[in-house]
């Protein structure tokens, strides 16, 4: 008998020191995430944990439902005409078969060690953040050019985490849990809260704030909802439309500023710069940079000169993104209302042409680290190229529109079972062909929507079974009142319409371990917690 709590009591242990490793190497290494999950079935295994007395056997379909996802992918590969490519596609969406046995077969957490796990998830968020800080603060030295390369995992993968953060830290709030047997001063949650808020727009992923900004909304309206004081719900509806129309106004305002531009006369304009030499006029083009036009005032040949003296990328050669340090320097000359002459070219300080020479095109890339502004000013010039020019080449935004319309073509072709597994790289070529899109074949690629991949690839039998199977166990184990869960699942949902995270490393290990833990091992004062009895008593 001694022996069984012992080896009960290892089971316990071991489960939960593997769940802490994972969670605490998560924001730090793609690889530690596929070691530490290898281990937690491991670990599952080696120690025959479905004996543990808290073993529900009776569960086991819901696992069915879940890992059978990946065998989708399986039975869908009889569809494949590029089998070796079929593998691969296998190997991205393993964790359907490594994480959701491993938490099914372990002990249940207890509730005091669920909290713990949770927090230190926090911790290693907020140590993660400290370090991309620490790096963007050393950027020149540790050759960052790339400020979205200051996290070690995908920034894009990153933001999800920290929106995770902020929604356990709202439960902690809200529920005044504690974490530790003296408690921690709300003052602290309230203090990493806003940290993660404020890091979240740092990174300027629009996806990630996005899916902030859908559970902040959905959240306040449940406020709305359901507290019965007048005066509170009229302070969460205001609120709730400051929430929705705050960043609607400011995408306005970066619009208006992109396309309110000064005015060109061309029977007025000068046509010498000061050392005599013609400027070039192009009238039609409608580029433009900060409302400046890109293609007045230029004179090449004083550009050529001038800029040749004071850097060592040449005018006439390519930059790391592929194009001419030439165009390059005229939209950032553009950006900054200089002519494109000798005199523009001098008036670049040393910090703009280091930036020309990294290939920003813009100042606002440089004088607005700490803004999301940059991030939407992009998009917008990207969107602007597109519809102007029809060329979508290298340029996040427009190319994604490309992917789209390939993806509802084969949609269209495919709409029951898809396209099979493995043969995206197939179709998707033959899909741009009969478009004529102008997207280079080293550009090409599938959606970056998970519903849309799905669609595409098992149409729409694979696409309704794949949801049921994820919602269906969320029922089944009674979570309809877990709140938390529920914005978690959002917050996947949110995210999965900008890319196809289920079937990347991280994006698919990150959800399959926090989906297995709420659905599993939530303590029962998270499944049936009452929001508005919390705020109340919080409020009073």
């Amino acid at each position: 008998m001694r022996q069984d709590i012992n080896l009960n009591t290892l089971r316990e242990n071991s489960f939960f020191y593997s769940l802490i490793l994972f969670v605490l190497l998560l924001p730090f290494s793609e690889a530690a995430v596929s070691i530490t999950s290898g281990l937690l079935l491991f670990q599952a295994l080696i120690l025959f944990s479905w004996k543990h007395p808290s073993f529900s056997p009776g569960r086991f379909n819901q696992l069915l439902f879940i890992s059978s996802i990946f065998f989708l992918y399986v039975i869908w590969t009889v569809l494949s005409e590029d089998f070796r490519f079929a593998l691969y596609e296998w190997r991205k969406v393993i964790f359907w078969i490594i994480i959701p046995p491993a938490f099914f077969l372990s002990p249940k957490l207890p509730r005091n060690r669920f909290i713990l796990l949770l927090a230190l998830f926090c911790l290693s968020v907020f140590a993660a953040s400290l370090f991309g800080l620490f790096r963007m603060a050393f950027s020149d030295q540790l050759n960052i050019s790339d400020f979205r390369k200051i996290i070690l995992i995908s920034h894009i993968r990153f933001s999800f985490q920290l929106v995770l953060a902020i929604i356990i830290l709202g439960w902690f709030l809200l529920a005044k849990i504690k974490i530790t047997p003296s408690g921690i001063r709300p003052v602290w949650l309230i203090a990493l809260l806003l940290w993660f808020t404020w890091f979240l727009l740092l990174l300027k992923s629009i996806t990630g704030i996005a899916a902030f900004t859908g559970i902040l909304l959905v959240f306040i309206l449940y406020l709305v909802l359901n507290i019965q004081k007048l005066l509170w719900r009229v302070f969460f509806l205001t609120t709730f439309f400051l929430v929705l129309l705050t960043p609607l106004v400011y995408v306005g305002h970066v619009w208006y500023s992109f396309y309110h531009s000064e005015t060109l006369n061309p029977e007025a304009v000068e046509r010498f710069t000061p050392s005599g030499k013609p400027y070039s006029f192009d009238f039609t083009s409608k580029e433009r940079e900060n409302g400046h036009w890109v293609r007045a005032y230029v004179c090449e040949e004083e550009m050529r000169n001038e800029w040749n003296k004071i850097s060592a990328c040449k005018y006439d050669s390519i930059d790391k993104n592929g194009f001419p340090y030439s165009a390059t320097l005229i939209r950032y000359l553009t950006s900054k209302g200089f002519r494109k002459d000798s005199a523009g070219v001098n008036q670049l300080s040393t910090k703009d042409i280091h930036a020309v020479e990294n290939g920003l095109a813009n100042h606002i890339f440089v004088d607005n680290s700490f803004s999301i502004y940059p991030r939407i000013y992009q998009t917008i010039w990207e969107l602007d190229v597109y519809f102007r020019l029809g060329d979508p080449n290298f340029q996040s935004v427009s190319q994604r529109l490309e992917f789209m319309k390939a993806s509802f073509l084969l949609i269209r072709e495919h709409p029951l079972t898809g396209i099979g597994t493995g043969n995206w790289k197939i179709k998707y070529a033959e899909a741009y062909r009969k478009m004529n899109s102008k997207l280079l074949t080293e550009n090409q690629g599938p959606s970056h929507n998970q519903y849309i991949n799905y669609l595409v690839k098992f149409g729409f039998i694979g696409f309704i079974y794949i949801m049921v199977a994820i919602l269906l166990p969320v029922f089944r184990e009674n979570h309809r009142k877990n709140l938390f869960f529920w914005l978690f699942l959002l917050l996947i949902g949110i995210v999965n319409l900008a890319d196809a995270n289920l079937e990347t490393h991280m994006g698919l290990s990150f959800f399959t371990f926090f989906y297995c833990l709420f659905l599993w091992h939530s303590p029962e004062d998270l499944r049936n917690f009452h929001l508005k009895t919390a705020f109340q008593n919080k409020a009073s």
